[in-house]
């Protein structure tokens, strides 16, 4: 599981022009990974690639995440899937897309509280209300 390094570390923006900024840093972390997933697929056939729709569902993620969150450091997921990490204080934050419709999302806070969850991306109740949870792990630390 390799790690796309964020450069430059910078808040979710909302004025267009900051916008635009933010997606073209998005798409060219996305363009990183797959990058390393084809090279990696044409090496190993073990290794499951990203779908497209799996880019494509973490970018239209990323366009709902608070401008108070962070961004994460993005990673491929050997199983075809685009990882979303975070680290809040000593806490992890996990995303995972597949291209299936679908977010799994785990947060595991320092003193040891744990969030986890499956959902579908349209979900209109458990992943608005952890998209709106979210700003506050990094609002403790």
């Amino acid at each position: 599981m390799a790690t796309v390094q964020n450069e430059p570390d910078f808040d979710f923006a909302r004025s267009p022009a900051d916008k635009m900024l933010f997606l073209k840093h998005v798409q060219s972390e996305l363009n990183e990974i797959r990058k390393e997933v084809e090279e990696t697929c044409v090496a190993v056939s073990e290794v499951e690639p990203v779908p497209e729709s799996g880019y494509d569902e973490t970018l239209a993620l990323l366009e709902r995440m608070s401008r108070d969150v962070p961004m994460p450091d993005m990673m491929w997921l050997e199983d075809g899937g685009i990882g979303l990490e975070w680290r809040p204080g000593n806490g992890i934050v996990t995303m995972s897309l597949y291209g299936d419709n679908r977010v799994t999302f785990v947060a595991i806070l320092d003193d040891q509280r744990e969030i986890a969850g499956t959902c579908p991306l349209s979900d209109s109740i458990l992943l608005p209300s952890f998209l709106a949870t979210l700003p506050e792990f990094f609002r403790q630390h």
